[in-house]
């Protein structure tokens, strides 16, 4: 006799199906998985088939009226976003999951859930880690980080800025900070003016958590002094930038840091078409007629594009 009470109950496939569907769609609700893409960019949902974003090419500011009305067109240069077709699912024999000693789905579709959840993050993670450049971006010629970026696309005697940039040593520092901060500031808008960028979040690899902990979350930092003196000083840093950690980056080495504070300026947009779509074969199926399975797949159309250069730089240590 069996000493489980799973191996006394026969299942039934179309229930088994109901039971992963429901709890796919309790768990896609109470994912664990912070979605940081949609957080630190442009998020839009919609089934458009084509979707168009506008990049600013000027810079909006206040003249003196002298004459006629003067006005900035903000179509002529625009990202392009077409959405792909994801898709994951599960299939098995119904003779299996109505047999006696079936235990049901265990953690299936918690698993499937949080592969969607993160499917946003992993696309803006393959565009910031291939750093494509083709097509060439519209602001910067060629791929997204790179060096000599112009301020204005259609005047580069305004000056350029960098966004890809290397750290010394192969761990971020303070120093590295004071840096990407600094470089924020000094970046300016297409009319030549400041454009007030500050630096708000850095995105890290979970390989770099505890040293991110320990640059923006301790009162004191060691300082070096005169000669081989050293000291603890105030970490002026504490609090004024929000640690992201990514547990979708896959280059260890690598950190993002991201100024969000002007509004428009958001480095990627991305677009998906909401819940998806489910799409259930159970015994009265051609699909089970011909192959004795049944199957449940979940599809989602999204897609992600890098937008400004601007308010992303990307830091690599020299290792």
């Amino acid at each position: 006799m069996s000493l489980y009470t799973y191996d006394l109950i026969s299942h039934d496939a179309q229930i088994a199906l109901t039971q992963f569907s429901e709890q796919f769609i309790a768990a896609l609700t109470q994912s664990p998985v912070t979605q940081w893409s949609s957080d630190l960019g442009f998020a839009l949902t919609s089934k458009a088939l084509k979707t168009r974003f506008p990049l600013p090419i000027d810079a909006a500011g206040y003249k003196e009226l002298k004459g006629d009305l003067k006005y900035r067109r903000l179509g002529e240069t625009s990202l392009e976003l077409t959405p792909k077709t994801w898709q994951d699912g599960v299939e098995e024999l119904a003779s299996v999951i109505e047999a006696p000693d079936w235990i049901g789905w265990t953690v299936a579709p918690a698993a499937m859930a949080a592969a969607g959840a993160s499917l946003m993050n992993e696309i803006i993670v393959d565009l910031l880690e291939t750093n494509a450049s083709s097509p060439a971006h519209p602001l910067t010629g060629g791929a997204f980080f790179k060096t000599g970026i112009s301020f204005n696309v259609l005047d580069s005697s305004l000056g350029t800025f960098d966004n890809d940039l290397t750290g010394g040593g192969t761990s971020p520092t303070i120093g590295n900070i004071k840096q990407a901060k600094e470089n924020f500031r000094a970046i300016k808008a297409a009319n030549g003016k400041p454009m007030g960028l500050r630096m708000t979040h850095v995105l890290v690899p979970a390989a770099q958590e505890e040293t991110w902990r320990d640059l923006l979350e301790q009162d004191l930092i060691i300082q070096a002094g005169t000669g081989s003196t050293f000291g603890s000083v105030d970490n002026r840093h504490k609090g004024t930038v929000q640690l992201i950690v990514s547990d979708e980056l896959t280059d260890d080495s690598k950190w993002y840091a991201l100024a969000l504070n002007k509004p428009g300026m958001v480095p990627w947009i991305i677009q998906d078409d909401g819940a998806p779509e489910e799409i259930m074969r159970d015994k009265s199926s051609d699909f089970y007629k011909s192959t004795l399975k049944v199957s449940l797949a979940y599809v989602k159309r999204a897609n992600g594009a890098l937008a400004l250069p601007q308010c992303i730089q990307r830091w690599a240590g020299n290792a």
